[in-house]
């Protein structure tokens, strides 16, 4: 029996509201994605995924002065061909695209923007500031970091035995997943100290130096910790 007007018409209705509700639902979704991603020097940094779907439109981009890039759904990674309407709207979300459209055919079209062709750019150049700043303000407040104090650097090596402990603790309290490779090398550090009052001369240790820097962006207070505990081992052999 063939479906009235109005059947048709309420079906039609129907099929509307239904495509309308998963829209509202992928940008609901989308948007609690982006919102939850850091910023970094002024850019909000995207998810990878995200990425991911940016570099491959990049890949087909020929320098046309429209920006527009498009292609089969063949060569979106195969984890995102299924969301890819969900990434094209979180990558229009990141303001790296300006429009697109995914065709029932599995061909898309997008448009990028200025911002999006220079994406990877500017998110090097930010992680390079974040880095330079969090080494200035390592250097700069160096005899701060997670409040240890050396105490009297008068000779005693007292003040070296407390400050271990005091690192020792921080380890403990702060390390993290990291908590064993950070003990490791306080027991390096130690046999340093124990080589310097020994040889009263302080020998060449670049790689420890390099393994301990490698810590200064996550785990500055161990770097500044260790600084600190090797110049008051220093003033001590001084003394």
């Amino acid at each position: 029996m063939a479906k009235s007007p109005i059947e048709k018409a309420l079906e039609k209705q129907q099929k509307e509201a239904k495509k309308l509700a998963e829209k509202e639902a992928r940008q609901r979704m989308a948007s609690a994605i982006v919102n939850g991603q850091p910023s970094m020097g002024g850019m909000r940094i995207m998810d990878d995924a995200a990425e991911e779907i940016l570099t491959v439109l990049l890949s087909v981009f020929d320098g046309n002065e429209s920006r527009q890039v498009r292609g089969s759904i063949d060569i979106i990674p195969t984890p995102h061909q299924m969301s890819l309407q969900l990434e094209f709207d979180k990558l229009t979300m990141y303001g790296v695209i300006s429009s697109h459209c995914v065709w029932i055919n599995a061909m898309w079209e997008a448009t990028l923007t200025p911002q999006g062709i220079t994406y990877f750019e500017a998110k090097a150049d930010a992680m390079k500031r974040r880095d330079e700043e969090q080494k200035k303000q390592t250097f700069g407040s160096i005899t701060n970091y997670g409040n240890i104090v050396c105490g009297d650097v008068s000779g005693s090596t007292l003040a070296v035995d407390n400050s271990i402990h005091q690192i020792e603790r921080m380890i403990d309290e702060k390390g993290g997943e990291d908590k064993e490779e950070l003990l490791e090398l306080l027991e390096e550090v130690k046999e340093l100290l124990e080589n310097i009052q020994t040889s009263r001369s302080i020998p060449k240790q670049k790689k420890l130096f390099q393994r301990i820097s490698d810590h200064v962006a996550k785990h500055g207070w161990f770097y500044g910790a260790i600084v600190q505990l090797l110049g008051t081992a220093t003033m001590t052999m001084l003394a």
